[in-house]
């Protein structure tokens, strides 16, 4: 029999779950075990640069373990005979060898984040749901879906300097007065001050702008793999620029998904019906978006 292997990286929560589920999706499809290594990473960078957000994945996942536990299942790798195929497809594998490694660790290309996860979109959030943690379960149950879910992502992205073009750079925050803009304008279409839920890794003093505003709730206190969860629960979400963490919950979500104008490479949600689903800029004019603003209770 083959191995599944995910070799998580060493990076944020987002950029973690493409390989990992990648790595799910593919060891479904041929019914194969599925390992995952470098769980316990040391990271000391949000530490360095006085992050609020540690990025301590601890009781997400089902598939978690002890350090010894870890180690055991790195040597069983390690002492696995046969060929390592690296970022197969997702599909399932005909006609092959009786025993390899299938290995998955890698973040994908910023133009198209989720090649390959598209098709298997129903796939990845049962399995998703089935590798969570109890604890995690738990807690979703008891907190309500926000009506506007905004990403704020902050950490380690660095501001915006003086006469940059937004649209020509990477790993940048994105701007407050979008923000404020944004929340301004779906409450104009919706016609009330509708209550906006604020996920965001910085600080408070960081927030100030934005939680100046009537009815805006800090949502703090939760693990980052039930504040991605509880964000793709709103009735819409509002992404950051660049942000993995915002474009899972975009993934994941069943509402429109609103993106920053300078940063939309491809639909995040592929394959479904775009007269049905929306997903871009904010756009007042736009009938389906008009209809699902007024359409939140």
């Amino acid at each position: 029999m083959s191995l599944v292997v995910c070799r998580l990286p060493k990076a944020g929560l987002g950029n973690q779950m493409f390989p990992l589920m990648k790595a799910a999706v593919f060891a479904h499809l041929n019914n194969w075990p599925l390992v995952v290594l470098n769980e316990h990473q040391i990271k000391i960078g949000p530490y360095l640069r006085r992050e609020r957000v540690k990025r301590k994945y601890r009781q997400m996942f089902r598939f978690q373990r002890s350090v010894f536990i870890a180690w055991i299942d790195a040597l069983r790798v390690r002492a696995f005979r046969g060929p390592v195929l690296r970022e197969p497809v997702l599909a399932r594998v005909e006609g092959v060898r009786d025993r390899a490694i299938y290995w998955f660790e890698a973040v994908p290309h910023w133009s198209d984040f989720f090649g390959g996860l598209n098709e298997h979109r129903s796939l990845v959030i049962d399995l998703l749901w089935k590798m969570l943690h109890p604890a995690v379960i738990e807690k979703l149950r008891h907190l309500p879906p926000a009506a506007v879910g905004v990403h704020i992502r902050l950490g380690d992205f660095r501001k915006l300097s003086a006469g940059e073009d937004f649209a020509r750079v990477g790993n940048v925050r994105t701007p407050d007065e979008y923000f404020l803009e944004v929340i301004q304008t779906i409450r104009h279409i919706h016609g009330s001050l509708l209550p906006v839920s604020i996920f965001s890794d910085g600080y408070k003093t960081e927030l100030e702008q934005v939680l100046a505003l009537p009815r805006v709730q800090w949502m703090e206190g939760n693990s980052d793999i039930v504040d991605l969860l509880l964000l793709s629960k709103s009735r819409l979400i509002v992404a950051s620029a660049g942000s993995t963490f915002s474009y899972w919950a975009g993934f994941l979500s069943e509402g429109p998904l609103i993106l920053h104008p300078d940063h939309i490479h491809r639909r995040i949600r592929l394959n479904l019906n775009s007269d049905q689903w929306y997903e871009g800029p904010l756009m007042p004019e736009h009938p389906l978006l008009t209809k699902k603003i007024k359409e939140i209770v």
